[in-house]
């Protein structure tokens, strides 16, 4: 291998703690209530030009099937193109071309996004999460599982259709229901919008592909044999198959993977905020079995990936590996007492100890929380001893984002190695935070819809500034600070107009209709008169049947490529993991 990073002369006698103090945080034994709030996404599906502006450092970056997705993070594809991102099991948005979406927060069981431009259709089924979409209007919130299609304008008009399910449309002034079968078209500012209810938007092409990738996605078996809170199974039904296995019960197997396949090996190591170096593999079905559960080698069968035990709710975690180094080498740019060329991982086996690197505990510094020890690591981890169970990269390779040369280690390289235990000593670069080597190609122009209403104020998560993202008055900037915020005018209103501006449009929160009151020419008013309060929930007994609705102005890019679309199924966000021992993580 390459010439590593030697940084130091420190002994690697008996164990080192180069952090304060001489114990292992408290914390590594138990889960951190800041951990476990967290939510992580996945794009769970790619056509055409996805991207990624990372929220930790700015940079747009090409997407990839598995990538991570934190809060603040922002998607955006281009012409003809879509993505899907999995929030987890039961949450999942589609994102059809053209469009920019902002994940303003990620928590366990709550994700709120704002739409720049675009369309979307969010799909909630079995859920009990707290969903929020804010558009530059008003604030969406579902009330139940279905299936809710949104679309926002480069002017920041915004459509918004229940095509199952019913949503609460939230303004300062008050809210309107939008039940199954209805559409709300809403435009002007968020201090004080417009709004008309309609029949619902007639089905299109990129309705039929939601529906036909709910239908592939609802389908798999695999969701069976895994713990609560495993999430992107879809992906293992026509990638392998499950074998019940004593003493662990039903484990799956990878089909199609070459000679000389291991965990871990075929994809890059990427830096993610909060959770450190975070595994993004290169197998389609890479998901689940990277960040879920633990791995064995059977001389028969090969690798197995074990979920856990289906009576213990699982919890996230950007890697299940043992981290070492190795060998010698010169260099810069890894932490005091490294002291190794290389870099080494290996696949954890059921039950064995995981050694967490990311957290509180180890922020504000490269060495702080480091510790390092003395191991034969083929006595250390069972699948140390497959003869192809441990991979490694030269530390500096490691630390430039370089993978594609990651080497199969023999027991014989490591008999010596230094365990990591705790935050791994090793920097990130620019490339430390790029999904994989491509090259981005479509860098979105800035969108002019940077002000966005939100019934809820996202709270600061991880390293994020507080208080950056947010303005005063529930008003949330998408872009940059200083970027001009869209300032097309309102129509102006007078006389007998007031009531019912262009079209019956009518403000939020203005006399004249009721709710569910039939009013003129079947616009409604939201809110009560003069207070604006909030609308109590009263669905229609019968659900409006999709006849006409007024004309459109709001441009369809969504429309599916010529292309048909990949039939895997998706997958993403969830709770972080638990650190310590093997609690949650079997």
């Amino acid at each position: 291998m390459k010439g590593g990073f030697r940084f130091g002369l420190v002994s690697l006698k008996g164990v080192l703690l180069l952090a304060l103090g001489a114990a292992i945080p408290a914390w590594a034994q138990a889960p951190a209530s800041e951990d476990l709030s967290r939510g992580v996404a996945r794009i769970s599906l790619m056509d055409g030009e996805v991207t990624v502006r990372r929220g930790d450092s700015g940079e747009w970056v090409a997407g990839v099937i598995n990538a991570p997705l934190m809060t603040d993070d922002r998607i955006a594809t281009g012409q003809n193109s879509r993505a899907e991102v999995q929030f987890d099991s039961a949450n999942v948005l589609r994102i059809g071309g053209n469009a920019e979406i902002h994940l303003a927060l990620l928590e366990n069981g709550r994700y709120h996004m704002e739409i720049a431009r675009g369309t979307v259709t969010y799909r909630m089924r079995q859920s009990r999460a707290d969903i929020e979409m804010n558009t530059p209007s008003v604030s969406v919130r579902p009330a139940r599982d279905g299936v809710f299609r949104l679309s926002v304008s480069e002017s920041g008009e915004s459509e918004i259709s229940a095509r199952s399910g019913d949503v609460e449309v939230f303004t300062p002034k008050g809210t309107q229901w939008v039940y199954a079968g209805q559409t709300m078209m809403a435009r002007g500012s968020a201090a004080d919008p417009e709004f008309q209810l309609v029949n619902g938007a007639p089905v299109d092409d990129w309705d039929r592909w939601n529906e036909s990738r709910d239908r592939a996605t609802q389908s798999g078996a695999s969701a069976q044999y895994v713990p609560p809170g495993v999430y992107g199974t879809e992906d293992l039904d026509a990638a392998g198959t499950w074998a019940n296995v004593a003493p662990y019960g039903y484990v799956w197997r990878p089909a199609g993977v070459p000679a000389g396949w291991a965990p871990y090996r075929n994809g890059r190591w990427v830096w993610v905020n909060w959770y450190g170096w975070t595994w993004v593999g290169a197998e389609p079905w890479g998901w689940a079995p990277y960040h879920y559960g633990r791995w064995f080698f059977d001389a028969r069968w090969g690798w197995n990936w074990y979920p856990g035990g289906l009576e213990v709710t699982a919890s996230w975690s950007p890697a299940l590996v043992g981290f070492f180094g190795y060998g010698g080498g010169v260099g810069v740019g890894v932490g005091v007492g490294f002291g190794f060329g290389n870099i080494g991982w290996v696949p954890l086996a059921p039950f064995e100890t995981f050694h967490p690197w990311w957290g509180s505990a180890y922020a504000g510094g490269l060495n702080r929380g480091v510790s390092i020890t003395n191991i034969n690591v083929t006595a250390a981890y069972r699948n140390a001893r497959v003869a192809n169970g441990i991979s490694g990269v030269a530390a500096g390779d490691f630390t430039a984002g370089r993978f594609g040369n990651v080497q199969r280690v023999s027991g014989a390289q490591v008999q010596t190695a230094g365990l990591i235990s705790g935050r791994v000593p090793l920097n990130p670069s620019i490339a430390s935070r790029h999904f994989s080597d491509r090259a981005v190609t479509n860098v979105p122009r800035p969108s002019t819809n940077t002000q966005f209403y939100s019934r809820s104020r996202a709270a600061a998560v991880g390293s994020r500034p507080a208080g950056n993202s947010q303005a005063q008055s529930g008003y949330h900037r998408f872009g940059e600070p200083g970027v001009p915020q869209n300032t097309r005018p309102p129509q102006a209103a007078t006389g007998a107009n007031a009531a019912g501006r262009q079209g019956s449009i009518q403000r939020f929160g203005e006399p004249g209709t009721k709710q569910n009151g039939g009013g003129t020419a079947g616009w409604r008013s939201f809110g009560t008169p003069s207070t604006g309060g909030r609308q109590p929930y009263n669905p229609p007994q019968s659900r409006p049947n999709g006849t006409a609705s007024p004309q459109r102005s709001m441009p369809n890019n969504a429309a599916p490529r010529s292309v048909p679309a990949p039939s895997r199924p998706a997958g993403g966000g969830h709770p972080a993991a638990p650190k310590g021992g093997d609690k949650g993580h079997r």
